[in-house]
């Protein structure tokens, strides 16, 4: 069952030995099976020799419900205390995790039996393309993504599409950074493009910023075969880094994103690239005033995501019933309703539907803001509990399939690989809406089919020459 699995080995002891130890935290339930969870999903969910995707998609997940378990413990807290809508925060803190425990069951159930992928036949067929063709293909798709951009602005009832494209560039960095990984060539060039790329992507409204780190990470992992300590000390630094850069964007972000949308209540960005940098060095340097522990306590604050679920439970069914399964139609409808078919189809208020289900007055899209429920709460409100673990399952089920038929009906081995890598954006937000989570799917998936049958053959000889 497991024989497809990485191996735990020693890490079993270890594992132990935490598991043991949390029992004598202040919250020693919510700790143990957080911690269980981490080891439970690499063994269902880390293949050998592939990409650990499907791994990290779920872990992101697991941050955004657990994290504030461990800084309860730090500081000695009951973990309820970190919350706005305490009331029911267990509920919901157990309600999630039990969901994220099934959805890795679901995707178990599919991936188990797909047959392992030959790591020296991989490097070998990789050596047959052509580094300086990668290069100019990968600056070429960094080139194109304001204008995907643009159009994704000029045409709103394409902006699925057009997102979608834009994120199928991932596959492309897979070529790019894993050659340079795997047959040891002069990194400047990599470098010198990877730190150009996060510096713009400070320049948007959203922290792109961390999708260069995580899928950096992820694919280092998946290229090294032995590690050293001083690899172990460079994923330490990296991860330092990541989170000290996430604190600094949490604490300027409020500011920084009225300046690029030029006081405007929307996600718009109206400056140029070079005033945007010049402004957040501005901001940046005026960190002094920020108190690292007020930092690290924000940054937890958004990126846990299970308050909302909390006020959800304590609505729903006492004042409002349960929808028996409306929101998963409503957002199965949206798939086969296409916008530029049906140009007044409702637009997606994910702030409206939280006030509605929670009866808390959010500040909604006329601030700049979208507060959404989250998929797993949407099914909470939808079927209760346990009642919500089914769709969850089965959701886990579709996951894997479409993990499934990636790789194996990819145009070859590679491209299988490669494509997985943007699949971990489809499968890593706690917090997204269910209508957009679908949606979002679908479109990937449909955009990854059409190039896999009619554009990939002739980039891979492209690729090749």
């Amino acid at each position: 069952m497991f024989k497809n699995s990485i191996k735990l080995g020693a890490f079993k002891v270890v594992i132990g030995i935490i598991l043991a130890l949390s029992l004598f935290t202040i919250n020693p339930l919510a700790t143990f099976f957080s911690i269980l969870f981490i080891p439970y999903s690499a063994k269902l969910l880390w293949r050998k020799d592939e990409p650990p995707i499907l791994f990290f998609g779920l872990l992101m997940q697991w941050s955004q419900v657990c994290l504030k378990v461990f800084y309860a413990n730090y500081q000695y807290k009951n973990f309820s205390d970190l919350f706005i809508y305490y009331q029911n925060i267990n509920q919901a803190y157990y309600y999630s995790l039990i969901s994220l425990y099934v959805i890795t069951l679901g995707i178990f159930l599919i991936v188990k039996n797909i047959p392992m992928i030959n790591f020296d036949s991989f490097q070998s067929t990789m050596k047959s393309y052509n580094l300086k063709k990668i290069v100019t293909l990968y600056v070429t798709t960094i080139c194109l993504t304001p204008i995907i951009l643009y159009f994704s602005h000029a045409f709103p009832g394409l902006q699925q599409f057009f997102i979608k494209i834009q994120d199928l560039k991932w596959a492309i960095f897979f070529f790019f950074f894993t050659y340079y990984f795997l047959f040891n060539q002069n990194r400047k060039l990599l470098y010198i493009i990877l730190t150009a790329e996060v510096i713009f992507s400070l320049t948007g409204y959203f922290s792109s910023f961390k999708d260069f780190f995580i899928v950096a990470i992820i694919l280092f992992i998946f290229i090294k075969r032995t590690y050293t300590y001083l690899n172990y000390a460079a994923f330490g630094l990296l991860i330092a880094l990541l989170f000290n850069l996430m604190i600094v964007w949490q604490y300027v972000k409020p500011e920084y994103r009225n300046y690029l949308s030029g006081g405007e209540s929307r996600q718009i960005v109206t400056v140029s690239k070079a005033e945007a940098l010049k402004k957040l060095y501005d901001l940046t340097t005026k960190t002094d005033n920020l108190k690292y522990e007020d930092g690290v306590t924000n940054l937890l604050d958004r990126v846990s995501y299970i308050d909302i679920f909390s006020a959800s439970i304590a609505y729903v069914p006492s004042n409002r019933p349960h929808e028996h399964g409306r929101l998963w139609i409503d957002a199965l409808k949206r798939i086969v309703m296409p916008r530029i078919l049906f140009p007044k189809k409702t637009s997606i208020d994910d702030t409206e539907k939280t006030i509605i289900y929670t009866g808390v007055g959010f500040a909604g899209a006329n601030s700049g803001t979208s507060i959404s429920l989250g998929y797993i709460t949407e099914n909470y409100i939808d079927f209760g509990f346990p009642g919500m673990l089914i769709p969850l399952l089965l959701w886990g089920i579709i996951i894997g399939l479409a993990y499934k038929y990636i790789i194996q009906k990819s145009y070859n081995q590679i491209w299988g690989l490669a494509f997985v890598v943007p699949f971990i954006f489809q499968i890593n937000l706690f917090e997204m809406a269910l209508d957009k989570l679908i949606g979002s799917f679908a479109g990937f998936f449909i955009i990854y089919i059409f190039l896999n049958k009619f554009i990939i053959k002739r980039l891979d000889t492209y690729l090749r020459n």
